[in-house]
């Protein structure tokens, strides 16, 4: 209803207006009503165009406000988003130069790669040819072992030989030795399980031969008797403590035995020479020979241990050199080993 009252007001104003018009002109009645009829319509329909003007301009108003904010909206949509695709970008472009550069990079250390890679596989080859050589060597030591218990069986067990004591395959060749030799005196310089090991190959020959180990150490010494003693073959050994003095042997000042506790052996067909022990000292075995060459019998076989080692190498070239009628055959034992052989009578 509200709506309508421009319309209405209009109409009546402008009828009102011709009618007074046409009333100032004295027209008769008939034209003057004619007239304000006339004017009230356009009056009416000046009112109602008045009306929807104001309505159109209304809604141009609203639609043009609606329009705007949906318009900065989408402004602030497409801001932020052009916003979230620069940063991509930028990312994306810094993942590249990383990624690149990580490239670089690893084509500069691929060629490194592969050769390390390569001296590794050198390595695990040489490795895994080791571990089967070491497990091969533990294998022969294990069979001369066997070979050795079933040579000269023992009532107890025998300790197994250790880092200190001969190795099984020396063991072996020495009590392959008195048993086919029949040495009369055996000299061990170094008692131990050798000493035990001989003289059960002489109890299992049959002869009564001797065999007497030199030990340094009065502790070491006792054990060798105590295991002879529980083998039963005591009988065949006996143990001197030759505590090491210092002396001079050969124009060289040494510290080698006590040779006051070895002075009454002589006629000594075999001497093993495995002591003493080095403790530092240079060449430590080299007085064994100059010391005991004289009381060697004819044909006497002298075996020097551990020629893996430098110190014993040139130990026995010394010999060879000062010596020259021993002949010398040397054995890839496990710890090595020189045999050196007088001629027989």
């Amino acid at each position: 209803m509200k709506s309508r009252l421009p319309v209405v007001g209009v109409a009546v104003i402008l009828a009102v207006l011709v009618g007074a018009l046409a009333w100032t002109l004295s027209a008769p009645i008939a034209a003057t009503i004619t007239a304000t009829v006339i004017g009230g319509i356009v009056g009416a329909i000046l009112g109602q165009a008045l009306m929807w003007s104001r309505a159109s301009v209304g809604r141009s108003a609203r639609i043009e406000h609606a329009l705007q904010h949906r318009l900065e909206g989408m402004r602030s949509i497409a801001d932020k988003r052009h916003e979230i695709l620069t940063r991509a970008i930028r990312e994306t472009r810094d993942r590249a130069a990383n990624a690149e550069r990580e490239a670089q990079r690893a084509a500069g250390v691929l060629p490194q790669m592969r050769e390390s890679a390569k001296h590794t596989e050198q390595t695990l080859r040489d490795m895994r040819i080791s571990i089967n050589d070491k497990v091969d060597d533990q294998v022969v030591l294990l069979e001369d072992y066997m070979q050795l218990m079933r040579l000269v069986p023992m009532p107890l067990p025998m300790p197994r030989p250790g880092t200190w004591a001969a190795s099984e395959d020396l063991l072996l060749w020495l009590a392959g030795y008195v048993v086919e030799h029949r040495p009369s005196l055996v000299v061990d310089l170094g008692s131990g399980q050798s000493s035990v090991w001989m003289a059960g190959a002489m109890r299992v020959a049959g002869y009564d031969g001797r065999v007497i180990g030199v030990d340094h150490d009065a502790h070491f010494a006792e054990a060798t008797r105590v295991l002879a003693q529980r083998q039963g073959v005591d009988t065949w050994l006996s143990v001197i403590h030759a505590p090491l003095v210092t002396e001079d042997i050969g124009g060289r000042r040494v510290t080698w035995y006590d040779q006051g506790a070895l002075a009454d052996l002589t006629g000594i067909d075999l001497l093993c020479i495995d002591g003493p022990p080095g403790q530092g000292v240079a060449q430590a075995r080299w007085p064994a020979l100059l010391a005991l060459r004289d009381r060697l019998s004819v044909g006497a076989t002298v075996v020097l241990d551990d020629m893996i080692r430098r110190d014993e190498q040139e130990i026995a070239d010394d010999w060879l050199c000062r010596y020259p009628e021993f002949t010398v055959e040397r054995f890839a034992f496990e710890k090595g080993a020189a045999v050196l052989s007088l001629p027989p009578a």
